[in-house]
């Protein structure tokens, strides 16, 4: 490798990218809304019926995640990766083909959760993971800043195509986009082990400390501590997130008396925020320990929350959605990492499908929790004070890990 200028690695990162940007967790949250309010428009279906397609694609996607662990061990990122692009790409064309029945619209989100979960970052984590070892963070975070760039771009030509086409016809040229574009350059890019072309982990010229050779079962991994821990963290980091995403309208309407083009506003500051998180917490993962840089996201997360509680300052809102926005960044950082570095790259894609399976979970009841706590407390500003101490409980977990992550190169898992 000495006389390699490029390592061959970021090249599996750049297909990452192409594929995590135009994925399923990328076209439905930015895509949905537009897509479904064309489709009620059309058959006179109400908000609260489209509304439970929104749920439906996001609790069997929830339980799609831990499946993709099994085939990501069996196939590996590439080929399952690219089979997850082709259906998702055949998914989009069922949808298109939904007429007037709420069934069939339900059906083809269902359909579609479950074949493109594969689409997203838990495909690409663990190639990504043999890829790299002291670079990791930065390259798992730079992957994943595709996703908002995706989320920036997706729905502007969704939107147009729309307008031109009709809602129908607007999703085949999205379809067509994924096999003809994302399907062979994740194909021809992203390559599951650097061992076959006889290279090591971040180009190291020895294999020293940075060959990770341990693949413990899934049995073994869900009897450690640490994993029930960490699963603990992400699903309240999702509960946190999901509780302030959809009700953020109703907080800076209601409680700060914003208009709703502020808002706008404010929510794009935020993820344009997310997108410099997703690259700036892969970075401090490389430099700094893990569970320090975890207490960093769970800080600012905190500080939005209490800012967004007691303040009516339209400049400190605005400093405080930017803030949350990099902290919403680091989590998807943080969940391939830590599951890289204490289970090992090659069990990566197992336990992360579970960690985001909590994370999803976390997320489907911290909006409905939040509206209920919101009634109760006649406002939000209260249900907002405790989330900002519910960061609290996540905090206490990393830390009781501090020691473990530091020695995580060690082979043995120590059961809970």
């Amino acid at each position: 490798m000495s006389g390699t200028r490029f390592f061959p690695g970021w090249k599996v990162v750049i297909g990452a990218g192409i594929g995590i940007g135009s994925g399923s967790i990328v076209f439905f949250p930015s895509c949905y809304g537009l897509l479904s309010a064309e489709m009620a428009k059309d058959f006179g279906w109400v908000q609260a019926d489209v509304a439970k397609g929104a749920s439906i694609f996001l609790l069997v996607q929830t339980f799609a995640y831990p499946l993709c662990g099994v085939a990501l061990d069996r196939w590996g990122s590439r080929a399952f990766a690219t089979l997850s692009i082709a259906m998702f790409a055949v998914s989009m064309a069922a949808l298109s083909l939904v007429g007037g029945q709420l069934w069939q619209l339900y059906a083809a989100l269902a359909f579609m959760a479950l074949v493109s979960a594969g689409t997203n970052v838990v495909s690409y984590a663990r190639a990504i993971a043999q890829w790299f070892d002291r670079k990791r963070g930065r390259a798992i975070g730079l992957a994943a800043a595709a996703q908002a760039i995706g989320l920036f771009i997706m729905p502007l030509v969704f939107h147009r195509l729309a307008e031109s086409w009709g809602w129908s016809r607007a999703l085949w040229p999205i379809a067509a986009f994924e096999l003809a574009v994302a399907l062979p350059l994740v194909a021809l890019l992203v390559k599951d082990s650097p061992a076959p072309y006889g290279l090591l982990p971040d180009g190291a010229e020895t294999a020293g400390k940075v060959a990770d050779d341990r693949d413990p079962t899934l049995g073994e991994m869900l009897r450690t501590a640490v994993f029930w821990k960490l699963a603990i963290c992400f699903a309240v980091m999702g509960m946190t997130i999901y509780a302030i995403i959809p009700n953020i309208v109703y907080i800076l309407t209601k409680k700060v008396g914003m208009s709703l083009g502020e808002v706008a506003a404010i929510q794009a500051l935020s993820g344009l925020a997310t997108l410099c998180g997703r690259i700036g917490f892969g970075f401090l993962l490389d430099r700094f320990h893990a569970p320090a840089v975890a207490l960093v996201a769970l800080a600012m997360s905190a500080f939005c929350a209490t800012v967004y509680s007691t303040s009516d300052a339209a400049a400190l809102i605005v400093f405080a959605a930017i803030v949350n926005g990099v902290a919403n960044g680091g989590d998807t950082d943080l969940m391939p990492f830590l599951a890289a570095r204490h289970f090992g790259a090659r069990g990566v894609s197992r336990i992360f499908g579970w960690f985001l399976f909590a994370f999803f979970l976390g997320a489907s009841v911290g909006p409905v929790a939040f509206a209920q706590l919101t009634a109760v407390y006649k406002g939000p500003a209260t249900p907002l004070l405790m989330l900002a101490g519910l960061q609290i409980l996540p905090a206490v977990l990393f830390v009781s890990q501090w020691r473990k992550s530091r020695a995580s190169a060690t082979p043995g898992l120590k059961p809970a």
